[in-house]
């Protein structure tokens, strides 16, 4: 395949053709209403309205386009004018959109990326976009470092084609010693040498791979390392396919919005099946070999999915797609890693022998990831709120997975035993509120701000239900949350485009405190540093708490009260079960 680069120079000439164009027509406007407004029978509002309409476009043209125009200097009728005015109104508009789109597609970034065939874990990839001087590339991904020196045999080129001198300042990093419009270079995708890593960066190997564009293309400069707006062309190996996410047009490329979420995989032999939950349609792109069909993969994610859109009350999105390849080496067959892009999952697990051991693993990183889709990712919020998106994440697919049957309540309450004793471990655990800790999380570590993040949801999700006699829950608050900040809401408010996206922490605390009797309880578990004394704080519930050294274990009480039975009954505690056991 031949990659198409857009030249800046002809794009240049025939975004000012337009231009003038567009200047010319919306000349013609002003005359047609100037002449038309001496006899407008239109009131005052109306008119002037209309006024600064026509303003606003007669002033869009070109330096040595404007005209000196007075009534008089035309023969042609009011009542031709007026067509004439509503005629050019339109094509005006025709005109400046087609202006608009010109000058949008001239700087947008074109890139083919080539799979090597006779170089095994090796791309190529060439390309045009705006000119710049600095280019770079990431060094580093959630803990996987060094990504820069996989760039090999770095060039750059103008817009006539010649090559422009070039610089390394450091592993991924160049300097142009004049504007670059074009580039050229190679990529070792030798896969990480950790398996986890695997599932948060690009590789391939001679079956198949993963290309995540965060991490192959460059960014716009030095500070900003993300690619933007992409269209993508790939060239693949002799029986390759690819599936992604994204759109593709009619001439065999995708239109990548934003490349930071785009996700391709790629390899012989792959598997591609899909379902529809509830107006999303997801597909499921497998290879290697499972102790699961994939119509069994299929129907739990569909039925995970289903949970969440009922809970939320929405889909995020029409589209999503769930990768499963095996590991690109060697790993344990009970061990998983996992990535959520955009509304794309990549999940990599080990292969358990038994079909009902595989799909219960499976089970527990999809529940969780595809929480993702709707939280953070489909919500217009900014900010380090991970205490929210993660660690309350973390519990609530827990009690996903309770309702779904996916796992037991003892075992959900052992879950949130180890949260407590991770919590208890940890140093610093009270120094900062959690909305610092979560902007701090790099240097306290990001696992101690999700165990008590876990915590602090589940006392919450307990609290609301004991207060409202199990009326309201956790779920309440994500269904408030994407009501009022789900990307979808935002556009419609707006208007024309999604507003700026408000603060994580400040947004969810306002959905936190907006259930009577619950004001006070995330400035003081959440907003401010706290320390928590889980027996004490789940006595009232019915919770019984017991340690063991350092090991901590969650039991209910052999005591209880019908509103403890009740609320500890909808978190999926089944009192029958217990006592037939008790019994035997």
């Amino acid at each position: 395949m031949i990659v198409r680069l857009s030249s800046r120079k002809g794009g240049g000439a025939r975004t000012r053709e337009l231009i003038g164009a567009a200047g010319r027509v919306l000349v013609c406007i002003r005359v047609c209403f100037l002449l038309e407004q001496e006899r407008s029978t239109k009131s005052h509002e109306t008119a002037g309205l209309q006024s600064v309409l026509l303003r606003v476009f007669s002033w869009i043209v070109l330096p040595g386009e404007r005209q000196s125009l007075k009534k008089g200097h035309y023969t042609f009728s009011y009542a031709k004018a007026r067509a004439c005015r509503n005629l050019v109104v339109a094509v005006g508009r025709v005109v400046v959109l087609a202006c608009l789109t010109s000058v949008v597609s001239a700087q947008q970034a074109k890139v083919e990326i080539k799979v090597l065939a006779e170089s095994p874990g090796r791309v190529s990839v060439e390309g045009s976009s705006a000119a710049a001087t600095a280019w770079s590339f990431r060094d580093s991904y959630a803990g996987v470092m060094n990504l820069g020196t996989r760039i090999q045999a770095f060039r750059l080129f103008d817009a006539a084609g010649a090559e422009v001198v070039t610089r390394a300042i450091a592993p991924g990093q160049f300097r142009a010693e004049a504007p670059a419009t074009k580039f050229r270079y190679e990529v070792d995708l030798t896969p990480p040498l950790r398996s986890t890593d695997a599932a948060r960066v690009s590789w391939l190997n001679s079956e198949r791979g993963l290309l995540m564009l965060r991490d192959l293309l460059p960014g716009r400069g030095s500070t900003d390392q993300s690619a933007g707006r992409v269209t993508v062309r790939l060239n693949l190996p002799q029986g390759w396919l690819a599936h992604t996410n994204e759109s593709e047009n009619v001439r065999e490329e995708f239109e990548i919005a934003d490349a930071d979420v785009a996700v391709f995989a790629v390899g012989q032999n792959l598997r591609i099946s899909t379902t529809n939950v509830s107006g999303l349609n997801l597909s499921f792109v497998a290879a290697g070999d499972w102790a699961f069909r994939d119509s069994e993969a299929l129907e739990l994610a569909g039925k995970v999915l289903k949970a969440h859109r009922e809970m939320f009350g929405a889909s995020p999105t029409r589209r999503a797609t769930l990768i499963l390849f095996p590991f690109p080496q060697s790993a344990s067959a009970d061990s998983w890693s996992a990535e959520t892009r955009g509304f794309s999952v990549a999940l990599l697990t080990g292969k358990l022998p038994s079909k009902v051991a595989a799909l219960a693993q499976l089970s527990s990183p999809l529940t969780h990831e595809f929480f993702h889709f709707w939280v953070p990712n489909g919500l217009n919020l900014v900010g380090d709120y991970d205490w929210f998106y993660e660690g309350f994440t973390v519990y609530q697919v827990a009690q996903v997975a309770v309702r779904l049957g996916l796992l037991t309540f003892p075992e959900f309450l052992n879950a949130i035993s180890r949260a407590y004793d991770g919590y208890a471990l940890s140093l610093d655990r009270d120094r900062w509120s959690l909305v610092e800790a979560s902007r701090r999380r790099f240097t306290v570590g990001s696992s101690a701000v999700y165990s008590k993040s876990m915590l602090v949801a589940f006392l919450y999700d307990l609290s609301l239900r004991s207060l409202s006699r199990n009326k309201r829950s956790l779920d309440d608050v994500y269904h408030n949350i994407l009501r009022d900040y789900g990307y979808q809401e935002t556009r419609a408010r707006a208007g024309s485009g999604p507003r700026e996206g408000s603060d994580g922490s400040e947004a969810v605390l306002k959905s936190l405190s907006a259930f009577s009797g619950m004001q006070e309880f995330g400035s003081s578990l959440i907003a401010k540093p706290a320390s928590i004394n889980l027996a004490e704080r789940l006595a009232p519930f019915g919770l019984r708490v017991e340690t063991f050294g350092l090991r901590t274990r969650i039991n209910v009480s052999d005591s209880l009260t019908r509103q403890q039975r009740d609320l500890l009954h909808d978190l999926g505690y089944n009192d029958f079960v217990r006592s037939s056991r008790q019994k035997k």
